[in-house]
């Protein structure tokens, strides 16, 4: 992994990209533009571990470019929960609700990640309270979204069996 600074010339690219993701929904241009600083980028190569099952929660994670799948190890075997791609972000639920990460995350193809740290996020309480309860509140959005989801597919299973 290679961890580097955005450049000017990411940025605009960058801000287009997070105007568009619930995290970062509600947010105003200012508010972006206050928030890009405090993102990093990481490169990972196809094959590499981005985080493993049962490590704990530092970052929340933008792909940038690239795929990312996330397995879970079962009696040593791996099961893939899901994949995501560009646009795309993970660990935020786990970061905020300080939870051992339930599986792991590998790079499918090689992938540029943009990082936002938990030390930045927490920065952001004392510099910003209102730009911090903004995004801990679509945190929290996104992750009833997500149960929304699974109890979904969980009630289709049951009805079909």
């Amino acid at each position: 992994m290679i961890k580097e600074s955005i450049t000017f010339k990411e940025k605009e690219e960058i801000f287009s990209m997070l105007n568009k993701m619930p995290l970062f929904g509600g947010l105003t241009n200012k508010e972006l533009e206050f928030l890009i600083p405090l993102l990093t980028t990481a490169s990972f190569r196809r094959g590499d571990f981005i985080f493993n099952q049962g490590d704990s929660p530092n970052n929340i994670y933008i792909i940038k470019t690239g795929e990312v799948r996330v397995i879970k190890t079962l009696e040593n075997k791996e099961v893939e929960l899901a994949a995501f791609s560009e646009g795309c972000l993970f660990g935020e639920v786990e970061l905020i609700g300080i939870l051992k990460y339930f599986a792991a995350a590998r790079a499918y193809t090689d992938t540029t990640i943009l990082i936002l740290s938990r030390a930045a996020l927490y920065s952001l309480y004392s510099k910003d309270v209102k730009l911090f309860t903004k995004i801990i509140l679509n945190v929290a959005r996104e992750a009833c979204r997500r149960v929304a989801i699974t109890d979904e597919y969980w009630l289709e299973k049951l009805e079909n069996y």
